[in-house]
């Protein structure tokens, strides 16, 4: 999430998919295999940008966005944009309903379930809920307020970034200003505090979030600590963990910026390095086994190369064995509408891992 000259920010969420065809890992003319790392531009993100979220369900791939204060395009109703999983072609745009006329707005990670159903992070109204059948949306959970005081960032706000369902249909959800991770009970209703602690403090805290396949462990990175390093830690999932339970998994070198996460079938934890513009893979024992690089394919017609640029957020696409990922773009410097807000695929020959998503919500039923 691009902030204003005093703070900045990469937000990062990863996605959800339950296809289970094998990956094909062929190119478009059936030429072999595509190499570890292939990279290529799928589609443009039209302004303002800053796609940050991405989510691929039902042969849908759904981009949230704008993650970013300040640009003209946070003062209308924010977008979630829609495009077809094989071609990524643009299909459709669903516009979120009910954000206050008086602030900005701002969009962030995205999640879904099997029954049609978004969730979506709205820096002011909480956790959006959108059929995206029925056209229906409602207040998932909120409101969050203010519970930590952070020795890097101004008293009271708030900055949701990412999210993650376990086995149980618990929602845990980063909050990159408070070194705080919530929690909402199955079905929706009031967030609480989960964790909040001095030790994933720091001038951009925890960000990427997701839950290991036995449900048993949070991993979650922090983007900056006071040296402007990065961290992947676990957390067990208990009712209240402490900071003893608090694990380091990997460390990561001044300006990586660690952010959007996914893990693969693989049990391979795949990381979005916002701060070098890599994809980091780590393996279950937290070792780092490979660096993926841009930049994306793309015909000369078309604009040619697509830099990489602080990926954000990553979701695997099954029928490819790729990861897609959002070009947010947020320290390029360059004036908006950025011509690098995009998305854009790497071939990883692997699938997704485990994901859980909610049941039936208790105030449906």
């Amino acid at each position: 999430m691009k902030k204003t000259m005093q703070y900045f920010a990469v937000l990062a969420c990863a996605g959800m998919l339950a296809l289970t065809t094998a990956p094909r890992g062929m190119a478009d003319d059936d030429s072999p295999l595509r190499p570890l790392g292939n990279s290529r531009f799928i589609a443009a993100v039209p302004f303002p940008g800053y796609p940050e979220g991405i989510v691929v369900k039902d042969g849908r791939i759904y981009v949230s966005g704008p993650a970013a204060f300040g640009v003209p395009g946070n003062f209308v109703p924010s977008t979630i944009h829609v495009y077809d999983e094989w071609s990524g072609a643009f299909l459709r745009d669903i516009t979120i309903q009910g954000q206050p006329a008086n602030g900005l707005h701002a969009l962030s990670c995205i999640a879904a379930d099997d029954d049609g159903n978004l969730y979506v992070l709205d820096e002011q109204l909480g956790v959006v809920k959108v059929n995206v059948v029925t056209g229906r949306q409602s207040i998932y959970a909120g409101p969050f307020y203010p519970v930590f005081h952070s020795a890097y960032n101004p008293p009271a706000p708030l900055l949701l970034n990412d999210l993650a369902f376990d086995k149980k249909g618990y929602l845990y959800i980063t909050d990159s200003f408070q070194a705080t991770i919530w929690r909402v009970p199955p079905g929706g209703g009031a967030p609480q505090p989960w964790y909040t602690s001095s030790k994933i403090d720091g001038p951009f805290g925890p960000n990427g979030i997701r839950i290991d396949a036995k449900s048993q462990k949070v991993y979650f990175d922090l983007t900056f600590d006071a040296a402007n390093l990065g961290h992947v830690y676990t957390l067990p999932l208990v009712d209240h963990p402490t900071d003893s339970d608090l694990k380091l998994f990997h460390s990561y070198t001044a300006g990586a910026g660690p952010d959007g996460v996914a893990f693969g079938q693989s049990g391979n934890l795949y990381v979005c390095l916002a701060g070098y513009s890599q994809i980091s893979v780590l393996r279950p024992d937290g070792t780092e086994v490979q660096r993926f690089s841009g930049p994306a394919q793309r015909p000369a017609n078309q604009g040619g190369p697509l830099a990489w640029a602080n990926p954000a957020n990553i979701s695997f696409n099954n029928l490819t064995g790729t990861l897609l990922v959002t070009n947010h773009a947020s320290m390029t410097g360059l004036p908006d509408p950025s011509p690098l807000f995009a998305i854009f695929d790497v071939y990883v020959n692997d699938r997704a891992g485990t994901l859980f998503a909610p049941g039936q919500d208790q105030n449906e039923q």
